[in-house]
Order: C-alpha cells, then sequence, then structure tokens
C-alpha cells in the first residue's frame, strides 16, 4: 500500500533543495523528501507513522530540519495552511470519501502554475474518480501514468476547483442520464458542453445571472 518506486523514482528525478513540497500521508515518500533536502510539509493524524521516520532518518544521517510535521487530519490543516508556493503535492492519506477530494480542493490553489500533483492509489474509486477528473480539466495536463497505481499532473492554470458543475466536462459527462427530461438549463448547458461550445455556454450562465441579479 506505500507509494509504489516508479513514484519515488520520479520524484527523486523532479525535486531538489530548492523546492517547496507537501504531502498528505506519511511513510517512504517523506524519507526521501528529506534525503532530498526539499523544504516539505507531512500531514498525517498517524503519530506512529512520524515518529518511524523521524527514528529512520535519524538512524541513517538523513536531516529532518527542513519537515513540518502536522500530526492531524489535513481537513483540519489544509484550509488555514500558509505555506510558500508548492513545487509539488503528493495525495496520499486518507482514501476513503471526500478525503482526496477535500486534499485536492485545499492544496491546487497551494500549487505553483508548472506544479506537479501526485494521486497514488488510483486503484481505488476515490483516486481514480480524482485522476478522470483531472484528465479532462484544460487546467492540468497528465505528466507521468503509473496505472494502476498512481499518477502525475502538471498544473497549468488555476481554477478548476471554484468552477460551477457545467463548467466541468466530467460532472456534465456523467450527469447525462440523470438530467431532467424536460429541456431546461441543465440540458442545455449538457448539450452546450458536448458539442464544446464552451463560449456560448458562458453568455448562457452570464444571462442567468443577469436576470437573478435583477429578480434580487
Amino acid at each position: 500500500m506505500g507509494v509504489s518506486e516508479e513514484v519515488l523514482h520520479f520524484i527523486s528525478e523532479h525535486i531538489d533543495r530548492s523546492s517547496h513540497t507537501l504531502e498528505t500521508g506519511c511513510g517512504l515518500s517523506t524519507t526521501i523528501l528529506a534525503f532530498l533536502g526539499a523544504r516539505h510539509i507531512c500531514i498525517t493524524p498517524a503519530r506512529n507513522e512520524i515518529e518511524r521516520v523521524q527514528e529512520y532518518c535519524r538512524n541513517h544521517g538523513i536531516a529532518t530540519d527542513g519537515i513540518t510535521f502536522y500530526p492531524q487530519g489535513s481537513e483540519t490543516i489544509l484550509p488555514n495552511l500558509d505555506c510558500e508556493p508548492l513545487d509539488l503535492v503528493l495525495i496520499d492519506g486518507r482514501h476513503g470519501f471526500p478525503a482526496p477530494f477535500i486534499d485536492f480542493y485545499y492544496t491546487a490553489d497551494k500549487l505553483k502554475i508548472g506544479g506537479l500533483l501526485v494521486i497514488d492509489d488510483t486503484y481505488l474509486w476515490t483516486g481514480d474518480v480524482l485522476k478522470q477528473f483531472l484528465l479532462l480539466e484544460p487546467e492540468w495536463k497528465i505528466e507521468a501514468d503509473f496505472a494502476p497505481r498512481a499518477c502525475v499532473f502538471r498544473k497549468l492554470a488555476d481554477g478548476t476547483q471554484s468552477k460551477e458543475w457545467a463548467q466541468q466536462r466530467f460532472v456534465v459527462i456523467n450527469s447525462e442520464y440523470k438530467l431532467p427530461a424536460k429541456p431546461g438549463y441543465g440540458v442545455t448547458a449538457f448539450r452546450y458542453i458536448k458539442r464544446g461550445e464552451f463560449s456560448i455556454l458562458g453568455k448562457m450562465i452570464a444571462r442567468k445571472l443577469g436576470l437573478l441579479k435583477r429578480a434580487i
């Protein structure tokens, strides 16, 4: 269940002493990032994992003064976390719903443009849904795919997590057969997105918002 050798090798090729990194979870990846000298944030409620990593590093002469450990859940720490813009984020904490999505939501803006997002355990439903969602978002580009274990995305722009559902292709496509039978805003939005007519969809949303403001 730990991070695979492929992912660890990828991290070692892209991170150095100048890097700022963050992970939800703790383990081999934490040790590698300490060895690489990154300024690293490790968030996990499992204090025993933190202690094991610290002991291992101590016994092998690996400095951990560049690591900040937060022995709490990511849903508690991330919303108010103030940190340097990040070069890499590893999502490998709690995998139950909705934890990976919370981790993504609160780290997406903290990641630099051009930064790397590693999603581990994509063979689990939560990890796979996050992967499939980002594959359809223009703000992200798949950088490496270690299927079925993990994947890496490069961030191209901000804004993914602040969109409405009609602007997120994955949500629209997976809502096709659940939309009301009577044509309306949702069905129309789906048709525009399916045809790739995002500019028309934007105008439609703007009109809808304009009518709402006038009504208020």
